[in-house]
């Protein structure tokens, strides 16, 4: 698919997502789904963007959080300068800028993206010589040394924070949206931009020229290729795009201050997500950030906001011990083995179990986790059986994965106890309260377990359990 053609398919995908959501918060009165939704796009963008200097050239940068920042408290500061121009630029050379302001959010996007770009640029220049653990520490310390010069930054207000009034509503075209549509529909367009920018990178001279740094930097040096001029540029591409997720910040929290913008989670996020994902491909990151940041959500609302960086630690964990390459890793795997020339209707309906059985597992475990704060014995105990569920079908998607032998029997074991647990909570709760979704994930499990036990699925398995790894 060519780039163009990418970019027209993503932005269709785009609108038919805003469609719904602005169909849904408009009939239902209720916008948290744009809060979270934007909350989970932001990390689409810090993700896409951390993976092209972490992911193609190799280097592990630890300060997202920085031009995440840097992005956003330079939208604070050119709002202060909107407020009131004529104080701060009367009688300077920049005079003449003074009808431009306020500023549109666009083009505090841009301008956010623009300063964080050449931070970028700079910190790169200063410690793109450094490699491995001592250019890591280098990214964190920049973060320590951008955090203190902004708390000590009185223009805008420092360690106090900054409070920003955004307005009600915004017209865009002959639309009237509300201010968390607008951003939504701001944020989307900007993970668009991001993926684009990393899909043409990577099918690009440069995309080439960051892979040839990560797979062995002095050898692609000696060949002649410029490994200072490529780094500089994934440097700045990438904090431009990080700014840029950051800058609408102030005006979706309407509140900011430096020890939460240069928190902890932006860093673990940004890197988590494209490892989960998959670092080799722009797929990764997209995957990565829509599961983590939902699950993030989720379980903000059924347990608290405490957990999030708990639930991505341990599987980061998980996928580091289990699968270094990433889902998207795991998948191309598969692929590989088990239809070398094309995917096709098995190998594809494979795939799709063993996502499911991923997305049940996850979600399984948290509405557990849930289930054990309570007092009731038996939501305790439902819990526990919640937890055995998530952990089978868990370990089921990595054995369908991986062409294992017991990944079929214990997929079908997974998809037995949760039939087993769907009908001991609809007698429990009552036939009525959410049997269309539990009977559903019945049909769905026994659809499941009927496939898994045919005998093209079982001829697979035990020729590739016993065969010597393809290699890749």
């Amino acid at each position: 698919m060519r780039s163009s053609t990418f970019l027209i398919a993503a932005l269709a995908v785009g609108a038919g997502v805003f469609a719904l959501a602005l169909s849904h918060a408009r009939i239902t009165t209720n916008q948290y789904y744009l809060f979270a939704g934007f909350v989970v796009l932001q990390y689409v963008v810090l993700a896409t963007a951390w993976n092209i200097l972490g992911g193609y050239c190799g280097y592990v940068n630890f300060g997202t959080a920085a031009f995440f920042a840097t992005g956003a408290y330079a939208v604070v500061a050119l709002h202060k300068l909107g407020d009131s121009p004529g104080r701060y630029l009367s009688g300077t050379p920049a005079e003449f800028l003074m009808p431009l302001f306020p500023l549109p959010m666009p083009l505090m996007i841009l301008a956010g993206g623009v300063v964080s770009g050449i931070v970028g640029l700079g910190m790169g220049y200063l410690t793109l010589r450094l490699r491995g653990v001592f250019f890591a520490i280098a990214t964190l310390a920049m973060a320590v040394v951008l955090q203190t010069l902004v708390i000590n930054w009185d223009f805008v207000d420092g360690s106090r924070g900054a409070s920003i009034i955004r307005p009600g509503r915004v017209s865009v075209g002959p639309l009237s949206l509300s201010y968390i549509e607008y951003l939504f529909l701001l944020m989307l367009l900007l993970a668009v931009l991001a993926l684009w920018i990393a899909r043409l990178i990577e099918r690009s001279r440069l995309g080439f020229g960051f892979a040839s740094i990560r797979d062995d930097e002095l050898a692609a040096e000696a060949s002649g290729v410029p490994t200072l001029r490529l780094k500089l540029i994934a440097t700045t591409l990438s904090g431009a795009l990080m700014g840029m997720a950051g800058a609408p910040l102030p005006y979706y929290s309407g509140y900011i201050e430096p020890s939460a913008t240069f928190g902890l989670p932006y860093a673990v996020n940004s890197i988590a997500m494209p490892m989960i994902g998959g670092t080799t491909t722009w797929a990764g990151p997209l995957i990565g950030a829509i599961l983590l940041g939902t699950l993030q959500q989720i379980a903000t609302v059924t347990i608290s906001s405490v957990v999030n960086l708990l639930i991505v630690g341990l599987l980061l964990i998980v996928f580091v011990i289990a699968a270094p390459v990433g889902i998207v890793g795991l998948i191309q795997e598969f692929l590989r083995a088990a239809a070398p020339t094309r995917p096709n209707l098995r190998s594809t309906a494979l795939i799709a179990i063993a996502s499911y059985c991923f997305i049940v597992g996850i979600l399984g475990i948290i509405f557990s986790l849930q289930a054990l704060q309570t007092a009731s014995a038996s939501a305790v105990w439902l819990g526990a059986l919640g937890l055995f569920v998530g952990a089978l079908y868990l370990a089921a998607s990595y054995g369908l994965l991986k062409l294992q032998a017991w990944g079929p029997l214990l997929a079908s074991l997974a998809f037995g106890a949760a039939t087993l647990s769907a009908g001991t909570n609809m007698a429990l709760e009552g036939a009525l309260q959410g049997a269309s979704m539990r009977w559903g994930a019945v049909a769905v499990a026994v659809a499941a377990i009927c496939y898994l036990q045919t005998r093209d699925v079982k001829l697979l398995y035990a020729r590739h359990s016993s065969a010597p790894p393809v290699p890749a």
